[in-house]
Parts: structure tokens; C-alpha cells; sequence
């Protein structure tokens, strides 16, 4: 930008400039007046960018009054007078933002040329009237110079429509990749959220109350304290593995080395005395590595909140049924407290649904008809990740 601003500096300086060499030079008799003319018309050139309109009107005006002046003798060239013209008509088409009043200026500066030439005054001989076939033929030949000034002015307007296009288009094309970025962080951010809530929450559930239990059967019954702490250690110890896998899939290691199978985390939750059914219905192919994680743990989650919110000697039913294009899973406990599950202010739910409808899939959550909690997701197979 400071490059392109001092590049317009340097061309309005120069053309300036010229302006002031030309006037001096074609006024050669009377260098002063020459010099004065083109200072004054050079000055207002350098305006010509932010104020064309203005521009033309303060030349044209320069000019008229220029026009007239004799001295010894001799007058400045009309030449440099439909120079400084040309210019600025040039600017005018150029620069101006109403290509209606850009076309307008050039108008009133072609006639305005055509009648310096035919009605020029001087101070011997006054003004001279106009003779219209004259004055025809005049604006004849000036629609040659108006030809050239006007195809000069439209290229140098379109060369300066087309850097800008160019210029937006790379801004947006810069906004573009930022908001993909942001986008791509805050994706990125709630797949760890996800993953440490639904690894951490589960983990910490039933360590919890594996512990409180343990307490409570340390004197009464040792040997179920024993399988409290046996369950603790291994919970903890999973939930640490999980965590280096989640880890591995940062890094970029991968995900195919770890279990997701359903049986698995059924297996965890009747360890942690949740008397788990497990019904599966259909084939079940094989499942694209996000959607298998996706089925895991919304399986996971739902027997958490089973854990915690079902009671005392909690059950759950977890039916996973596996239809052509999709599977379908219905996860079904006997808990009395439903309201918890729903009002606990956590992000199991909200986790769940985000994991269903990241792969276009439905979900949905509530209380039972015959009692307890009822948690269904259909996820399609062939689905691809899509944004959140």
C-alpha cells in the first residue's frame, strides 16, 4: 500500500512538473507568464485523483483566463492550453466515481477546448465572433485529441478497477482462510472437549463411587472392598490409556490401535455394578473409525449417567441394531430420579447429540414411558464428518 501510494505520488509530481516545463517552454517570450500558468495549473493537478471534477473546473477556468493575455506581442500556445485541458479531462474519466459525470466533464472540456480555439480574445482585438462552420470543424478535430484522451482515461480507469477487484478478492480470500482457521481451532477444541469429558466424566463416575462403596464395605465386607479398589484400578488404569490414545490422535498417530467396541464398555459398566444387558440386532459391518467412536461413546456416556443418576442396584438395557446404512442404538435404564439426568447442568447430553449429528445423524433423549431414561441415536454409515 505505501509503495503504490508513493509510486502515485511520484507520477503526480511528474506530471506537475511537466506541466510547468511545457508551459515556460511554449511561452518562450514571455517565460514568466509561461512559468506562472503552468504552476498554477501544475498545483491543481496534484488534486486531480480525490477532486477530478473540481480539477477541470479550476484548469478550465485557468485557461479561459490565460487565454486572453497579450504580452509584447505574443500570447501563451493554445496548444498548452488544450494540453492542460487533456489532462485534466483525462483525470476527470480516470478517477471520477460517476462514469455519467465523468463522461459530462469530458463533454464541457471538448467544447470548452473547441471554443478557446474559435472565440480566443485578445486584448488588440477583442473578442471575435463565432463563425459555426468554423467552430464545427473545430470540435471535429478535437474529437481526435477527445478520442485519444478518453481512451487513455478508460484504461487507466479499468487497470484501476481491476487492482482493486484483484486487491478484494485477495482481502477475501484472506478473511476466508482466517474464518477457516477459527473455525477449524474451535472444531478442534470441542473434539478434545468432547473426548476429556466423555473419558474424565466416566472415569471419575465410577471411581467415585467405587470408593464410596469400598468405605462402606471396608469393615463389613472386605471382599467387596477388594473388588471396589480392583475395579478403581483398572477404571483409572483405562482412563489413563484412553487419555495417551487421545493424545496419539492429536499428534496425528492415528486411531485404528484402540477398542471401541460396544462389548467393551458394557463389560466396564457391569464391572462398576451396573447390571448391563446387551441386545444386537443385524450384521454389523464394518464401521468407519468416527462413527464407531461416536457409537462408543454415546453408549459410554449413557451408562455413566445410569451410574450415577439410576440409584441403587441400577440396570440398563443397550440395544445396538444394525440396519443397511445405519445403526441405531437405544440405551434404556430402570431409574426412578429422571429429572437429574436432564437438570445435572453437565455435557454428556450435549456431547452425545454433537457426536450423533456430526455425521448426520439423529438423537434424542428423555424419559421413559414405563419409567427411567431413554437415550436413541441413529447414526448413517456412509456419512462423512460435516462441520459443527
Amino acid at each position: 500500500m505505501w509503495q503504490s501510494s508513493r509510486r502515485a505520488l511520484v507520477l503526480d509530481l511528474a506530471v506537475s512538473g511537466s506541466m510547468v516545463v511545457l508551459s515556460t517552454w511554449w511561452w518562450h517570450q514571455f517565460r514568466w507568464g509561461g512559468l506562472s500558468y503552468g504552476l498554477l495549473v501544475g498545483v491543481a493537478l496534484l488534486w486531480r485523483r480525490s477532486r477530478p471534477v473540481l480539477v477541470l473546473a479550476v484548469v478550465t477556468v485557468l485557461a479561459f483566463a490565460a487565454a486572453p493575455v497579450v504580452v509584447d506581442g505574443t500570447q501563451l500556445h493554445e496548444g498548452m492550453l488544450l494540453v492542460s485541458l487533456a489532462v485534466a479531462s483525462h483525470a476527470v474519466i480516470a478517477y471520477e466515481s460517476s462514469l455519467r459525470a465523468a463522461a459530462a466533464g469530458a463533454l464541457f472540456a471538448l467544447v470548452g477546448g473547441a471554443l478557446l480555439i474559435e472565440v480566443r480574445p485578445s486584448e488588440l482585438r477583442g473578442w471575435t465572433p463565432v463563425e459555426w462552420d468554423r467552430l464545427g470543424s473545430s470540435v471535429v478535430d478535437m474529437l481526435t485529441l477527445a478520442a485519444l484522451v478518453w481512451a487513455a482515461g478508460l484504461s487507466t480507469r479499468f487497470w484501476r478497477q481491476q487492482r482493486a477487484n484483484a486487491g478484494e478478492r485477495l482481502r477475501t480470500a484472506e478473511r476466508e482462510r482466517e474464518d477457516q482457521a477459527r473455525i477449524a481451532v474451535a472444531e478442534e477444541r470441542a473434539r478434545i472437549a468432547r473426548e476429556l469429558h466423555d473419558i474424565v466424566a466416566h472415569s471419575l463416575s465410577v471411581i467415585v463411587l467405587q470408593a464410596n462403596g469400598g468405605e462402606y464395605a471396608f469393615d463389613r465386607d472386605p471382599q467387596r472392598a477388594r473388588e471396589a479398589l480392583r475395579t478403581i484400578g483398572a477404571t483409572g488404569a483405562d482412563a489413563l490409556e484412553e487419555i495417551r490414545h487421545l493424545v496419539r490422535i492429536l499428534r496425528g498417530d492415528g486411531e485404528a490401535d484402540r477398542d471401541h467396541a460396544v462389548a467393551s464398555v458394557v463389560e466396564r459398566a457391569r464391572a462398576a455394578g451396573v447390571d448391563v444387558a446387551l441386545v444386537v440386532q443385524g450384521d454389523p459391518p464394518p464401521l468407519p473409525g468416527g462413527v464407531e467412536l461416536a457409537v462408543y461413546r454415546i453408549v459410554q456416556e449413557s451408562l455413566t449417567n445410569t451410574l450415577k443418576h439410576a440409584g441403587p442396584e441400577p440396570s440398563a438395557t443397550v440395544r445396538v441394531t444394525y440396519r443397511p446404512g445405519a445403526v441405531e442404538l437405544e440405551v434404556t435404564d430402570t431409574g426412578a430420579d429422571t429429572s437429574s439426568t436432564a437438570s445435572s447442568g453437565g455435557h454428556g447430553l450435549v456431547g452425545m447429540r454433537e457426536r450423533a449429528t456430526l455425521y448426520g445423524g439423529t438423537f434424542d433423549a428423555g424419559p421413559a414411558l414405563a419409567g427411567g431414561w431413554r437415550v436413541r441415536a441413529r447414526i448413517p454409515l456412509t456419512a462423512e464428518a460435516v462441520p459443527a
